[in-house]
């Protein structure tokens, strides 16, 4: 009946000298996908989103610091040949804990990681690949539900600082051989992705793209997933992923 519904529509307009279709129902785009013996099915066209990346204002130098500063050190730990240690801060804030990096005979500060309250065990450091890159990751956390994570590039002469207010993990989202950075923070995961592009870091938020509440990375399949639906990193879009 829907489709004689249609033809006859259709028929009227051409009589009637119609210009356009408007009233004629919509009917879904389908692309034609090979199955894996060679036949095809028709299936639903793949919904996508285009990842609109901004620069990262994250990215500063690390302060050069004196030994005299690093006063009630509370735990420390090497990392190849750079110790990173741990402390309280002297003066109006001693409640802060920071972390300050030594290379060779130079100390730099990387900034706060927690406060005297917290577990020192939650104060991790690890060597990573990201970004084309090798950094020194840093993790704290500067409240009850506010982790940190810095990357910190070990150059003796200029060191530099990443600081990201989330959890991250490295991963090759987008299959092009570099690692990049997932961030997810908040009960309701608020998941950004972080990139090398043209020798700049450059951020996108996955839901600001979706539309969505939350966001989770799934490590495994390398997939985002918005609660019904999953996605997949392509060049700079989204996919929708299905199995």
């Amino acid at each position: 009946m829907k489709s004689l519904k249609i033809a006859f529509i259709i028929i009227t307009c051409l009589l009637a000298g119609c210009s356009q279709a408007a009233n004629v129902p919509a009917q879904d785009s389908a692309i034609h996908v090979p199955d894996s013996d060679g036949s095809g099915t028709e299936k639903q066209q793949l919904e996508a989103y285009s990842l609109h990346f901004k620069e990262a204002a994250l990215e500063a130098p690390v302060k050069s610091i004196d030994a005299t500063d690093l006063t009630n050190v509370l735990t420390k730990q090497k990392i190849d040949e750079y110790t990173i240690y741990f402390y309280e801060e002297k003066g109006l804030n001693e409640e802060n804990v920071r972390a300050a990096i030594g290379m060779g005979t130079k100390l730099f500060d990387i900034g706060q990681v927690g406060y005297a309250a917290l577990d020192p065990d939650q104060y991790t450091v690890n060597q990573v690949q990201a970004l084309d890159q090798s950094y020194i990751k840093v993790n704290g956390a500067c409240g009850a539900n506010c982790p940190i994570s810095y990357y910190i590039q070990p150059d003796i002469s200029t060191p530099m600082s990443l600081r990201i207010e989330a959890h991250t993990v490295e991963a090759d989202v987008d299959q092009d051989g570099i690692k990049d950075i997932v961030a997810s923070v908040g009960t309701a995961a608020d998941t950004s992705i972080y990139k090398l592009r043209d020798g700049h870091i450059v951020v996108a938020n996955l839901n600001e793209t979706l539309d969505a509440q939350a966001v989770i990375y799934d490590n495994e399949s390398n997939t985002f997933g918005d609660g019904t639906r999953n996605w997949r990193v392509k060049e700079e879009g989204l996919v929708r992923f299905r199995e």
